[in-house]
């Protein structure tokens, strides 16, 4: 299944509704359902009436396969432009990544919005999780501009010896478990958390470990998780 865009006319202004998308699926198994954005499903792929801004067209097939395009159907004479920066999630257990919007050109003043949650006049967008935002901006007469940004993961500086190694000697490497003396893997050296981390992670994460009685709390799997994903440094 493939889709791809066949014509797209701009809109003549910023507030105009005179933009069109026409986009064409082949291959995978017919009937198609087109939908744009998040509007209702239709079996073509043309779509009139459209004002500017960025659009997304899924396809789906009748296997169920799926496939999208997007198209940036722009504003005649529009000069408005802008640019994001993020700043990365540092932290483990809170999100504290951040968005910077700079908009120029159109006319001022502009409006921001992260994720159709309102427009206001701040640029900027604070305690973000890691992950993909789309931030639009607006300017006095209704042009607008979408932007796509990653908050990247940066490193939580989570610390084995101080946070990562008393979980595991308090609830792992305890008398006929990971101590060495009972036959499985010895968790007690980091040489050896080093070499099996993703598989600590994976299991503390979905608490098939510990055994027994013993539970870790979430903080703890997050902690965890958070040193194995910053390299699982001897930190």
């Amino acid at each position: 299944l493939t889709i791809s865009l066949l014509n797209q006319q701009n809109a003549s202004s910023c507030v105009a509704t005179d933009g069109s998308i026409s986009v064409l699926a082949t291959g995978g198994e017919e009937p198609y359902s087109y939908v744009l954005n998040d509007g209702e499903p239709r079996n073509n792929g043309d779509f009139t009436n459209l004002s500017s801004g960025i659009y997304r067209v899924a396809v789906t097939d009748g296997n169920r396969c799926a496939q999208s395009i997007q198209a940036d159907v722009v504003a005649a004479n529009s000069t408005l432009t802008a640019r994001a920066s993020a700043i990365e999630v540092t932290s483990c257990t809170v999100g504290n990544g951040s968005i910077t919007v700079i908009a120029s050109g159109g006319s001022p003043p502009y409006q921001y919005e992260l994720e159709n949650t309102g427009f206001g006049s701040g640029n900027s967008f604070i305690n973000l999780g890691i992950g993909e935002y789309a931030v639009t901006v607006k300017d006095s007469i209704g042009c607008s501009k979408l932007l796509s940004i990653v908050v990247p993961r940066g490193n939580t500086g989570v610390s084995y010896i101080n946070e990562v190694a008393p979980i595991l000697k308090q609830n792992c490497t305890v008398s006929g478990c990971h101590d060495g003396s009972s036959g499985q893997r010895n968790l007690t050296n980091y040489s050896n958390v080093k070499a099996h981390a993703d598989q600590i992670k994976t299991r503390t994460g979905d608490r098939s470990m510990p055994i027994g009685n013993r539970t870790l709390t979430q903080k703890q799997i997050n902690t965890i998780s958070c040193w194995v994903d910053d390299g699982a440094l001897d930190n």
